[in-house]
């Protein structure tokens, strides 16, 4: 029987470090590191990815990175204080030791393979494991299968001793109803914890996650700004707003996820990613964002954080219409 939803608490990966690179040519440094991880360690995220988008132990046919695989990790390790700090490996594309490496920083490390090739990870699984690395399988291109494959599969894994397998939408095709249809299989598999990691092509990525939840996954990807590959990914201040409004990751600092969000995505690339931090504030908040200028203004000239105005505003102004007065004895309370 699955959990009601109700009396389970969603884990977000964020993975705008490694699947968000794609959007920024594999070129984080590390300063964006630094700022980044920080700012999802300190909101709260306990699960962050890190490393070559496509791949640790990637050659120079998958692109080059602007640090090495154990610059990013030793960076990353340097800033991470609770998350738990992980990367994404292929099998087919990617030399074993890589595992080791991996072994010597991450906690985690997620192996990406097609549902009807697990045997393909089984030498990676086994010397991860023997490194004490917490292994998940990523079953990529999972719409190419039936949900009986996948759920087959999934056996496969728990045979290895994994104990998490995630749905991988890796082309952006599926709807809600074919996410729950793919992750109650995998959850009827057995004793296996599920997770869901959806791209954005068709503008699903948000919804789908939020189904995937209620059919019993665990894990929830994103990015920041749904940073990623081609249409991008699962917008993670998008993804937490919506959790919280139903009830879930009291614990998260949103408002800090908003302004991490805002200040380290957003302009940073020619390509449109995603939905401006800001007005997802205020959709969480109930509040119409006309006056976002005058907020900013007033927010700026007292240095606050505009996603705490905007929160702080919604808490003390009663009414359907925002003023600018009413902005301003805000912020004055604010500053006193």
């Amino acid at each position: 029987m699955l959990s009601d939803a109700a009396t389970r608490e969603p884990v977000i990966l964020d993975t705008t470090i490694r699947d968000g690179s794609y959007a920024v040519n594999f070129g984080y440094n590390d300063d964006d590191l630094r700022k980044i991880i920080g700012d999802l360690d300190g909101s709260g995220i306990p699960y962050i990815e890190i490393g070559h988008g496509v791949t640790i132990g990637a050659s120079a046919a998958q692109g080059r990175a602007a640090r090495t695989d154990e610059e990013y990790f030793r960076t990353a390790r340097s800033v991470a204080r609770n998350a738990k700090l992980g990367a994404v490996i292929v099998p087919a594309l990617a030399p074993i030791e890589s595992v080791d490496l991996a072994g010597d920083y991450l906690d985690f490390l997620r192996m990406c393979v097609i549902a009807t090739e697990i045997e393909k990870v089984v030498p990676f699984v086994e010397r991860a494991q023997s490194k004490g690395l917490e292994v998940c399988i990523q079953l990529v291109k999972s719409h190419l299968f039936e949900p009986e494959l996948l759920a087959l599969a999934a056996k496969q894994v728990r045979e290895l001793g994994v104990r998490t397998v995630y749905v991988v939408d890796t082309t952006g095709t599926f709807l809600p109803e074919d996410v729950r249809r793919y992750v109650e299989a995998v959850r009827g598999a057995g004793d296996v914890t599920v997770g869901y990691h959806g791209h954005n092509n068709l503008g699903m990525a948000v919804a789908n996650t939020l189904e995937a939840f209620e059919a019993g996954a665990d894990f929830l990807d994103g990015t920041l700004m749904g940073f990623g590959r081609g249409a991008g990914n699962c917008q993670t201040e998008s993804l937490i707003a919506a959790l919280q409004r139903r009830g879930h990751l009291a614990g998260v600092d949103l408002d800090r996820i908003f302004d991490a969000a805002r200040s380290n995505m957003l302009g940073r690339v020619p390509e449109s990613y995603g939905i401006d931090p800001w007005e997802i504030a205020f959709g969480f908040h109930g509040l119409d964002s006309q006056q976002l200028e005058h907020i900013r203004t007033s927010a700026d000239r007292a240095n606050l954080s505009v996603s705490r105005v905007i929160r702080e505003i919604a808490n003390n102004t009663d009414g359907p219409w925002l003023s600018a007065e009413d902005i301003d004895r805000v912020v004055a309370g604010m500053r006193a």
